[in-house]
């Protein structure tokens, strides 16, 4: 029962924040932009002169900058280096190494013991 809850708890947070609040925040920022920054001057509320225009302008710029941007850090960037460095620092991905090393040695009953505690069940 307390793995189970801990596991819908996990679900919880997941959806929450990868999903549910981006888009809350990212509509957020919109509406905040636009009434604090078109809104008050009066070059930008001619060329905007309602929300959904800004909206619609903000998005088509936005989503192709955004993704060029991640793509740039995903290729370029300091993802490939972060991954690294968390790959080094999390215990399973160390071990999982170290069972693949094994394994290309022929030590297969060692690789299996190795990563036996990472194989329970939920």
């Amino acid at each position: 029962m307390r793995r189970r809850l801990l596991r819908y708890w996990t679900y919880f947070r997941r959806g929450h924040s990868v999903y549910l609040i981006f888009a809350i925040t990212f509509l957020n920022f919109i509406v905040i932009q636009y009434r604090l920054l078109i809104e008050y001057i009066p070059t930008l509320q001619k060329l905007f002169s309602h929300l959904i225009v800004f909206m619609i302008v903000f998005f088509v710029i936005y989503i192709p900058l955004a993704t060029i941007i991640g793509w740039t850090d995903v290729k370029r960037g300091a993802v490939p280096i972060n991954h690294t460095i968390m790959a080094k620092a999390n215990p399973y991905y160390r071990d999982l190494a170290k069972a693949i090393i094994l394994l290309a040695d022929g030590k297969n009953a060692e690789a299996i013991k190795l990563m036996k505690k990472w194989a329970e069940s939920d």
